[in-house]
């Protein structure tokens, strides 16, 4: 039963989940959007391979770059792709305990890939394998994984609308464990969104009502039926089950699709102390996960949120000290209009949760400014951090074109003039094979305080951080990608700020911009040459 449980655990249905549509060229030393150079394979499996990768931007820091495993056919499915990806942007903005995905391109043969954090430790799955995980540290976890899931359930704003997020692949294998200084130990919830992405895309299984791993699949998961939190709930409660006894409560006959429905709609689960009738568990946590656990949706918690007040009294009662335990899982502060966005006191709650206090959090939670008209415009501000302080360039557009180009090549380009008035024309170009450029464009007054400031920061920084606002909806960013600026284009900014600091205008601010448009023209297909090559 143990061997056979272990083999069912690392080798799940191959129905379940979709197979590569091509052989990956991938290649070590690849620099991909002109940033991630590919170090080493670190893992693979079904649902793609993960490279560890430096961030060249900024000063090589260790991300993971995860490839998928199909190509992206058609702009429907490449538009699909860049929802999820954005949908575990938001949400690693929004929760400590659940991995950040930083940024999203496509490889030369199509094949898509998201940015995530580089994180050093296990998943569950490892912690499983290796031996029992002990009670307090089970409890731990778990809170942690429940703060994560009631945090994507809750929803984030999209599109004008609150959207719930259904992770769909609860299961060891998607908790990653990793040491954190104020914590002990911080879980971390992998891949929302992409299992049902992938299986969408899978010609053998595009047809079937699954989507997931078949060993934690919820008995509406098989069916078809709308999933909603509680199916979550399920496969948080077979990963419980699992954790604590190195089982599953509900094995199938053989292991195919049909046979791990057929148990999990009708075969009773069976009970920790029948498992391993050694544990010594409170009866109260016993409950819970075997609640978790009820064929029928409307007989568990109804929510993560009980989940989590039920691990916390168990936690008060067991061990009333154990560190790690979300005291809430409320969203982290909206910020106000730009101008205002300082970093406010935290509170007891988010000490405990550690709060994400960067640039791009920053960028990532900030609205329209209302002093700015809605409209297709585009315009730069210096953004502050406690601890850095960058350049954003806020840009509107259509919802239409946010898709369009969510997967597109970006390119800055800087052109300067010093007669009448110094001036810099900030071009950044959104490029696309399949359709024309989208251009960008945005002027600098280099006699104004604020705009040297901005062309001192992009100068020393090297990058900028690039926020899309869909016109519909400017209540925050649709996407936030961060751009780099080549090396040459960095000197010719500092040069143009020394000898603008010399110049004395012998004109308007408007004049120079009228006479950047026109070099800005003739630029543009020299621009568009070169990203073609």
């Amino acid at each position: 039963m143990k061997l056979l449980n272990k083999y069912f655990r690392l080798k799940p249905s191959p129905a379940s989940e979709p197979a590569p549509s091509q052989p990956l060229r991938i290649e070590i030393g690849q620099l991909l959007i002109d940033r991630y150079k590919l170090i080493e394979l670190v893992g693979s499996g079904a649902m793609g391979s993960v490279y560890r990768a430096d961030d060249q931007l900024l000063g090589d820091v260790a991300v993971a770059v995860k490839f998928l495993t199909h190509t992206l056919q058609n702009e429907a499915i490449a538009a699909r792709f860049a929802r999820e990806a954005r949908i575990g942007a938001l949400l690693g903005h929004q929760s400590l305990n659940i991995a950040r995905v930083l940024d999203y391109g496509m490889h030369q043969d199509q094949i898509p890939f998201y940015v995530m954090e580089f994180m050093q430790g296990q998943t569950l799955d490892d912690l499983i394998t290796a031996g029992r995980i002990p009670l307090p540290r089970f409890i731990q976890l778990m809170s942690q994984v429940c703060s994560g899931l009631q945090c994507a359930h809750q929803g984030i704003h999209m599109e004008g609308a609150v959207h719930p997020v259904i992770h769909r692949d609860i299961k060891p294998g998607n908790i990653f464990v990793i040491k954190d200084a104020s914590l002990g130990e911080l879980a971390k919830l992998l891949d929302f969104g992409i299992a049902d992405f992938l299986s969408s895309q899978a010609p053998e299984v595009r047809s079937r009502a699954f989507v997931g791993t078949v060993a934690y699949g919820s008995p509406e998961q098989f069916v078809g039926a709308q999933l909603d939190a509680r199916s979550d709930i399920y496969s948080l409660g077979v990963t419980m089950f699992e954790s604590l006894t190195g089982h599953f409560p509900i094995m199938a006959e053989a292991n195919t699709l049909e046979s791990w429905s057929q148990a999990h709609q009708y075969r009773p689960p069976q009970r920790l102390r029948d498992v391993d009738p050694s544990l010594k568990i409170p009866a109260a946590l016993a409950d819970l996960i075997m609640s978790c656990l009820a064929k029928a949706p409307e007989q568990r918690p109804q929510s993560v949120a009980e989940v989590l007040q039920s691990l916390q009294a168990i936690a008060h009662q067991q061990y009333p000290s154990l560190p790690g335990m979300p005291t809430t899982v409320a969203p982290l502060p909206q910020v106000a209009p730009w101008q205002e966005a300082k970093r406010p006191p935290l509170s007891i709650a988010e000490q405990t949760q550690v709060v994400f206090w960067s640039l791009e959090d920053l960028a990532w939670r900030a609205s329209w400014p209302k002093n700015k008209p809605i409209a297709n415009i585009v315009f730069a501000q210096t953004i502050q951090a406690p601890d850095q302080e960058a350049v954003a360039l806020w840009v509107m557009l259509t919802k239409q074109e946010i898709e369009q180009f969510a997967l597109s090549n970006r390119y800055s380009h800087f052109l300067c003039t010093f007669a009448p008035h110094p001036t810099i024309l900030w071009i950044t170009t959104l490029f696309n094979r399949k359709r024309d450029p989208r251009w960008l464009p945005c002027y600098v007054d280099l006699k104004n305080t604020g705009g040297q400031q901005i062309i001192k920061l992009l100068h020393q920084t090297g990058y900028y951080l690039l926020m899309l606002f869909d016109s519909s909806d400017p209540s925050q960013p649709a996407n936030v990608v961060t751009v780099r600026i080549p090396q040459h284009q960095c000197q010719l900014l500092q040069d143009c700020l020394q000898i603008a600091s010399q110049k004395t205008p012998t004109g308007s601010f408007a004049e120079s911009k009228q006479l950047l448009k026109q070099k800005y023209q003739s630029v543009k297909q020299k621009i568009l040459a070169k990203l073609q090559q």
